[in-house]
């Protein structure tokens, strides 16, 4: 049933790209028809965005000199959302983008200077802009600089933030669904209308919360700030909140790099992009549990097997786990972002294991097990000593050395 629908939902959303031969029809019909085809539009990848860009770009006037860059339009897209009016979303970080810098930085309270903007206070800027545009806003009814001075506030109080809103699925091709039949009602078993006595209903019949990563990375950013910046290895003193800071800039970085890849999907709005990932997420699901289960070794196995066993190729999948983690992420949906995150190191990119190590030492979308985080961390780690490709924050060299110093002393 769930086969057919996510099927049929691909075909629903015009979905342009015929689905690749798959070895199992089952993991095939799912990841094929509904997620690659539908979120990888751009099925050549990312070399032909790249050429469309180029092209592109050459129609747009730029300032001699200065780069454009995905974080610097990010940036300009976040201040002048709040009000800081950095004007045009061009990518390049000139004095208008500094003065508006600064007018943020004031109106926060850090130090003031346009060209020193240090990951903390950027990454709060980010994280106030995620939290506004999927729900945040909608919900107090605010927008400009008291928009984010509330989104501090709730942070800073620990309230909880709100919840992005999940996306709604495109209604499906007409199918006949298939039917379970349902035991007729007794008049004993009827529902019955609650009497107006005058009882309160109880907001937590359902059980407790599931914990917000966006709500944790929130805290971390506002310590972080109030820290003065981000630990190192010269001043860290607490090993633990060192390895938090770090999943959350991790958690940063793989949000922005998905949003660039979906700039060159074409022919699918976000909602629809959103739903696929959903799909995605809930393929992966059994995939997530079995973390806290298994060995790295075993896990990663069971993973690859899974991904041979589609037929699609290596490339689609790595786009599509790259999109759906990102927006997996903005979401707080853990089942795509902790999904992703493991496709992504059994295709062969095994600096993304830090985040699965992450998860499994704070608890977030899998259950907690400090022994195999270590398992995950260390061979990320070990992988960026051979001379793999860093993936988080690969200018600061450094952080390899940090991010084990903080590993040992945690144990």
């Amino acid at each position: 049933m769930i086969i057919r629908f996510i099927t049929t939902l691909g075909i629903a959303l015009s979905l342009a790209i015929t689905a690749p031969q798959v070895a199992r029809a089952d993991a095939g019909e799912i990841l094929g028809g509904a997620v690659v085809g539908g979120v990888i539009g751009y099925a050549i990848g990312k070399e032909q965005g790249k050429k469309q860009s180029s092209r592109s770009t050459t129609t747009r006037t730029y300032r001699s000199g200065i780069p454009s860059t995905s974080q610097g339009a990010q940036t300009q897209t976040a201040l002048n959302y709040f009000g800081y009016n950095a004007g045009r979303v061009d990518g390049q970080v000139g004095g208008g983008t500094r003065a508006a810098i600064e007018r943020y930085q004031a109106s926060m309270g850090y130090p003031v200077n346009g060209y020193d903007f240090p990951p903390y206070q950027s990454d709060f800027l980010n994280q106030a802009y995620y939290w506004a545009t999927s729900g945040g806003q909608a919900a107090t009814q605010l927008s400009g600089q008291p928009l984010l001075f509330a989104y501090r506030q709730q942070v800073h109080s620990g309230a909880a933030l709100a919840a992005a809103p999940q996306p709604q699925a495109q209604a499906p091709a007409p199918i006949t669904p298939v039917v379970t039949a349902q035991p007729e009602t007794t008049p004993a078993e009827a529902p019955t209308e609650t009497a107006s006595t005058g009882s309160l209903p109880s907001l937590f019949a359902g059980g407790t919360a599931r914990p917000s990563l966006a709500n944790r990375c929130s805290a971390v950013m506002l310590q972080t700030s109030t820290n003065g910046g981000y630990t190192t290895l010269a001043n860290m003193s607490d090993p633990d909140f060192a390895l938090s800071e770090q999943f959350c800039l991790a958690r940063s970085y793989a949000m922005a790099r998905g949003e660039e890849l979906i700039q060159d999907i074409q022919g699918l709005t976000p909602d629809q992009i959103s739903t696929q990932c959903a799909a995605f997420g809930d393929t992966l699901s059994p995939q997530v549990v079995a973390l806290s289960l298994s060995s790295k070794a075993d896990a990663e196995s069971q993973m690859r097997k899974f991904a041979l066993d589609t037929g699609l190729s290596p490339a689609d999948l790595s786009a599509t786990s790259k999109v759906c983690l990102s927006l997996g992420y903005r979401q707080d949906n853990m089942d795509t972002a902790v999904g992703s995150a493991l496709m992504l190191v059994a295709l062969g990119e095994p600096a993304y294991g830090e985040l699965v190590g992450h998860h499994l030492r704070e608890g977030f979308g899998v259950q907690e097990r400090q022994d195999l985080a270590m398992q995950w961390y260390d061979a990320s780690l070990s992988a960026l000593d051979a001379g793999s490709q860093a993936v988080f924050l690969p200018s600061q060299t450094d952080r390899p050395q940090l991010l084990r110093a903080a590993m040992v002393q945690a144990q």
